[in-house]
């Protein structure tokens, strides 16, 4: 059967009357999770909404849709954007008839994905990218081990060749390794964000590839899109009883990565966006993790795991050189749409301004001509 949607399909609202001001977001406590109800949500995005019953809401744009899971709904934190896979970090529910969203998810992923324009101020334009290949020298990584494949090495290959696709667009790249680091060393996450702070990266991509949850996983496909959790929300992959329960859900200061979260959140849905258009894999979402890799970083960053390697299938795929530079010229594509998102949001550059005319020098003086005297009456 399939489940049942609250579908949402946004636009603008033009009215006679003209804009009118933002209304306040009523915040209903449910456990430890504060939630605001569709209905205002909809209202303070300044969108069209039409209810159909609680089960079917539809809000129109000319982009597509915001589709939300029924409440109570076992999947009931997958929404669609535009027909795209984002996973919320609270599920929707439903009370007294209405349907709600966690006040977090409304103010820090679907504000960031519908209206960048109104949230923090736009980040400098990217000039230096750091990539983080994912793993090395003792960390191998996800691995398949009937094919023989190691996670490390395809993420330095396609690590590789976006560096040449982003320093042939003009960009500096810079890389937390160049090569495979001796067996008996590893590099630390938390180095890698101290590397690209040190070189005053202005965008950070962290380039993984997947495998199943377990050696009997040998099925699981697709690609994933992910940025730092915000503070009191669980990981994806550990929502559920246990998510309270998570290592660094309650960490005690705030992840420094999260005064971007508004620009990670745009950049992983400009990079998710080329990732479904052109790798032809499943599309599995935005998600959220608290990977420490992200933690400390001083720019936006995301993490994305292309393909899986533990599919046989898939990882055959990976395994190819042509397939690995498609990788690399769709992320680079990504970081194309993502800065391009930031251009649109600044405020024009101002005409310049041009010099003062010259005044022009005074006319010359006219050269005196002949006196004419009266004639003179006979006496």
């Amino acid at each position: 059967m399939p489940r049942a949607l609250l579908r949402l399909v946004f636009c603008v609202l033009l009215g006679a009357g003209g804009a009118q001001a933002a209304p306040n977001l009523g915040v209903l406590r449910i456990g430890r999770v504060d939630y605001v109800r569709v209905t205002d949500v909809a209202a303070r995005l300044g969108v069209a909404l039409k209810w159909q019953g609680l089960r079917h809401v539809e809000l129109l744009d000319a982009a597509g849709s915001i589709e939300l899971p029924a409440p109570g709904a076992s999947d009931g934190r997958e929404i669609r954007v535009h027909g795209l896979a984002v996973w919320l970090g609270e599920p929707v529910v439903a009370r007294s008839g209405q349907a709600y969203l966690s006040r977090i998810d409304y103010e820090q992923r679907l504000v960031p994905l519908l209206q960048p324009r109104t949230g923090a101020r736009p980040p400098p334009r990217p000039r230096i990218i750091a990539l983080d290949p994912g793993h090395g020298g003792s960390d191998s990584g996800t691995k398949n081990p009937r094919l023989g494949y190691l996670e490390k090495n395809f993420t330095l290959d396609v690590a590789l060749r976006l560096k040449k696709v982003l320093e042939t667009a003009g960009y500096e790249v810079v890389m937390t390794r160049t090569a495979d680091l001796p067996s008996n060393r590893k590099l630390e996450l938390q180095d890698r964000d101290i590397f690209a702070n040190a070189h005053h990266a202005d965008l950070f991509l962290s380039i993984h590839f997947n495998a199943g949850a377990s050696d009997r996983d040998v099925t699981s496909h697709g690609t994933e899109v992910y940025t730092f959790a915000p503070d009191g929300q669980s990981s994806t992959a550990h929502w559920g009883k246990d998510a309270d329960a998570e290592p660094n859900k309650e960490f005690p200061v705030t992840a420094p990565s999260l005064r971007f979260n508004s620009w990670n959140v745009v950049f992983a849905h400009a990079m998710h966006v080329e990732l479904n258009r052109r790798l032809g894999t499943e599309d599995r979402g935005e998600k959220i993790a608290h990977w420490g890799v992200l933690r400390s970083l001083n720019c936006p960053g995301i993490l994305v795991e292309s393909a899986f390697i533990s599919n046989d299938a898939e990882g055959r795929r990976v395994a190819t050189p042509a397939f690995r530079e498609q990788i690399a010229e769709t992320m680079a594509l990504g970081i194309r749409d993502y800065v391009g998102i930031l251009d649109s949001l600044r405020p024009p550059a101002p005409p310049p301004v041009s010099p003062p005319a010259t005044p022009l020098p005074p006319a010359p003086a006219a050269a005196p001509g002949p006196v004419l005297l009266p004639p003179q009456r006979p006496s």
